[in-house]
């Protein structure tokens, strides 16, 4: 008989916040993380070299809470900055949030509750998006996480779930494990899809499910300074060095599946990079 895996009844949980400039929506955002209903936190600021008031903002929210811990650095990124995150953090699980989204009080809470009764890899949510010119809003990737087939690749049923929604992309709304996650870190070489090639490698080190939460507990902002369409989503280089990384994760001798679902996703990519194009010329 199976028995569960359980884990300690109070884990530490390390959020990593890399700012830079955000002084606008950086408050929302540190106090939807200090109002999580899981308490036991490990809240670590990075500031990236910001030239706003986000400093004395970082300074504000550290006084009046000892979960807190910052860090400052100059401006070299934000995967630099996550990496830092990930070199001081101490917790038994971590998550990534950017500074200029929020999440939902029970976001920490419900991402954390499937480690104490699944054999989970990864636990992720469903998002929202907020357009902050119009106000219009939208919830991204409500159905279930499709399930892997009794005879699929796990890398197969990975690249499976990049086409259905893209949900694996981002490395917020996920929470990870830190044992494994630590090990880890953002290609500083990138600007541009440097959180999958983070969640990829994190996958094909861990065993086990990956848990979707059927609520969009992240709230993603679009049109802030820092969530702008990139000019690096305008360059198809990025986008095939991207692919290139895609292809050396899969390895040099890929299943039929694989390759079919590879080639998908290079007709998939081709096509968000024309939009991005589009939305950058609006």
């Amino acid at each position: 008989m199976q028995t569960k895996k359980t884990i300690s009844h109070n884990p530490l949980v390390s959020i990593i916040v890399p700012i830079y400039n955000s002084e606008s929506l950086l408050p929302s955002c540190l106090d939807s993380i200090i109002s999580q209903t899981y308490q036991n936190l490990e809240i670590i600021l990075i500031d990236d070299g910001s030239t706003d008031h986000s400093p004395q903002i970082i300074k504000k929210y550290a006084k009046n809470d000892p979960r807190i811990h910052t860090i400052t650095q100059k401006n070299q990124g934000q995967s630099a900055a996550r990496n830092q995150g990930l070199t001081s953090a101490t917790g038994n699980y971590i998550s990534f949030i950017d500074s200029d989204d929020v999440v939902e009080p029970t976001f920490i809470e419900k991402l954390l509750k499937p480690y104490q009764t699944h054999d989970a890899a990864l636990t992720l949510c469903a998002m929202h998006r907020l357009f902050l010119k119009t106000r219009h809003t939208e919830n991204l990737y409500l159905s279930p996480i499709a399930k892997k087939g009794s005879k699929e690749s796990s890398k197969s049923y990975i690249l499976r779930l990049l086409i259905k929604d893209g949900r694996l992309y981002s490395s917020v709304n996920k929470l990870f494990k830190s044992d494994i996650a630590k090990n880890i870190r953002f290609d500083t070489s990138l600007n541009f899809a440097e959180d999958t090639k983070f969640v990829l490698e994190y996958l094909q080190k861990t065993p086990g499910s990956i848990v979707f939460i059927e609520k969009p507990l992240y709230t993603y902002n679009f049109g802030s300074e820092n969530s702008t369409i990139k000019k690096s989503a305008i360059n198809w280089q990025n986008w095939q060095t991207s692919y290139n990384h895609l292809k050396s994760w899969v390895g040099p001798r890929p299943t039929i599946s694989e390759s079919f679902w590879l080639k998908i996703i290079l007709l998939r990519w081709r096509i968000s990079y024309h939009r991005s194009k589009l939305r950058a010329k609006n």
